[in-house]
């Protein structure tokens, strides 16, 4: 039996830069940011600083509802799906489409 692909991910941190709300031509909406993690975790032994920058999008119908409650400094936890986008240059990043967000 072949398992499942896997794609799943889970960060906490502060929002950074100030989120926005846009909406696409089939009128869903789309609320953007960028997280911040920070923390020490322990890899082979020893502890190692971790430090992730991360855009954060939500689409759907609670978008506009977080885009209410979101600001700079907010702590979250983003869980969701890691996809690849491209910005106008060509130059490819990570981009968390989150499922689930939970202020902490």
């Amino acid at each position: 039996m072949v398992e499942p692909v896997q794609n799943n991910y889970c960060v906490s941190g502060e929002i950074i830069k100030p989120p926005q709300l846009t909406h696409s031509p089939a009128g869903i909406s789309h609320l953007r940011f960028v997280l911040e993690h920070i923390s020490e975790q322990i890899e082979a032994g020893l502890p190692r600083r971790s430090y992730v920058r991360i855009t954060v999008v939500l689409s759907g119908e609670k978008a506009p509802q977080w885009a209410n409650e979101l600001k700079v400094g907010t702590a979250v936890q983003a869980t969701g799906f890691l996809n690849r986008i491209e910005d106008k240059n060509g130059i490819g990043k990570l981009v968390l489409h989150a499922q689930q967000l939970v202020k902490i």
